[in-house]
């Protein structure tokens, strides 16, 4: 210690004061940065998502009765253009042939490059879409739909070259 320097309560209580404040000053700008950047939901009407969730699961037992299998057969890039093929089967394994695709192609985590995406039949229950987004994981969503008013919906996480 310095000669003629006294510790009093006072410089105490502004050393405590000091701390926590900074202690609070670090934590509120992370909670900021944190909701700013990712604001947790899903959905955005969630509560109403959660009204309906029993529509949802009779959609799931009809689908489920369909028989119908749907799998990403292959993914490519040529440059900025990514090429997604997926296989649609009925119950006994054969190709299902026109049903017309529509989906979806989000980040996991942001909005950031979500994009609809159409996809074109290719034979033999092979559908293809051509979409420009970067590399890193995805979320696909593709709605089958039939002539016959039945719908199959898949999702699938995939990890774009």
């Amino acid at each position: 210690m310095r000669a003629g320097f006294r510790l009093t309560g006072g410089h105490v209580l502004a050393a405590l004061l000091g701390f926590f404040t900074l202690i609070l000053a670090a934590n509120a700008s992370f909670l900021y940065f944190a909701v700013k950047s990712y604001p947790g939901e899903n959905e955005k009407k969630s509560y109403r998502q959660g009204l309906h969730y029993n529509d949802a699961l009779e959609a799931r037992t009809e689908q489920d009765a369909l028989g119908w299998s749907a799998a990403i057969e292959s993914i490519g890039r040529d440059g900025a253009a990514v090429t997604i093929v997926v296989a649609f089967a009925g119950r006994n394994g054969a190709p299902l042939g026109g049903l017309e695709l529509v989906g979806a192609l989000e980040r996991p985590a942001s909005d950031e490059g979500a994009q609809e995406i159409a996809f074109a039949p290719d034979g033999a229950g092979l559908y293809t879409a051509v979409v420009s987004a970067g590399p890193g994981a995805w979320d696909l969503r593709v709605t089958a739909s039939s002539s016959g008013n039945e719908r199959f919906q898949f999702a699938n996480r995939v990890i774009l070259p």
